[in-house]
């Protein structure tokens, strides 16, 4: 049985965790295939990876299993969690980094990790990722019964992702929300869903204004070459939510904006 390992961390690339997680997995699980979805996360950014598990996972197979490893407290009496949500399995600590999988609609189980015959020993305690979680990953793989991992959780007792939701005045026809999150080109995405903007603007988006920091911009786009190279513009981006960019730029350097900036939407006056 080959099954899909994908793995998302903030180790970076230039030491060898990242590689020696994939030598213990392929060590228990040869027929594993690992799929590297980042190893660029902020360091210790819980919020920046929550989104993007949450945002990929369903790009995949299901049954694919999904080891997410930042972990600021690890060594601490946080838990480790095994969580069952939407077909897929989700390895990584009880921190929220996990949290957005946690939603009724997404959620089918959740199992607190204490299979110590799975761990590699001696155990560290700075490195649970190679140690507990990528042999636990390995052996699921290779079909153990997510059962078997530990005691039974339940949902409402693991830690969520804390964010701020966007405010939407249908009166006065304004939305007003925050960056959440930069990638590696330096588009700018918001906690402002495009199902918000088709319901409060329709296909008036186009006629829209969005104001971050002192910068406002004309027009929600449909895409990045709508806009000259070097301008800024407003889309809605692959992750369903509208982001801030600048073709063939970076949004985040010229605009001197980041994690938790006020984003508003309105229409003009006519």
């Amino acid at each position: 049985m080959s099954r899909i390992i994908t793995l998302t961390t903030d180790f970076g690339l230039e030491d060898e965790y990242v590689g020696v997680m994939k030598g213990v997995i392929l060590a228990r699980a040869p027929q594993a295939t690992i799929v590297d979805l980042s190893h660029a996360i902020e360091r210790q950014n819980i919020r920046q990876a929550a989104l993007l598990i949450k945002s990929a996972y369903r790009f995949f197979p299901d049954n694919t299993i999904h080891l997410v490893i930042v972990d600021p407290g690890v060594g601490s009496n946080r838990k480790l969690i095994l969580l069952q949500a939407e077909g897929h399995f989700f390895l990584g600590p009880d921190n929220g980094v996990l949290g957005l999988l946690l939603e009724a609609e997404y959620f089918q189980a959740a199992y607190e990790v204490q299979c110590e015959q799975y761990y590699l020993t001696p155990t560290s305690a700075t490195f649970h990722g190679r140690d507990i979680l990528a042999p636990v990953a390995a052996h699921l793989a290779a079909g153990l019964d997510p059962a078997a991992a530990g005691l039974v959780i339940a949902r409402q007792t693991l830690k969520k992702t804390e964010f701020a939701e966007a405010i939407i005045d249908s009166v006065q026809a304004t939305i007003t929300g925050e960056i959440t999150d930069k990638d590696h080109f330096g588009n700018l995405q918001t906690n402002i869903t495009a199902s918000s903007l088709n319901n409060l603007y329709g296909n008036e988006k186009s006629t829209a204004s969005v104001t971050i920091g002192n910068e406002t911009i004309a027009g929600i786009q449909t895409a990045y070459a709508h806009k000259a190279p070097g301008e800024i513009l407003a889309l809605v981006g692959s992750r369903g939510v509208l982001e801030i960019a600048v073709n063939r730029g970076n949004a985040a350097t010229l605009l001197d904006a980041g994690i938790g900036d006020e984003v508003t939407i309105n229409i003009p006056p006519k």
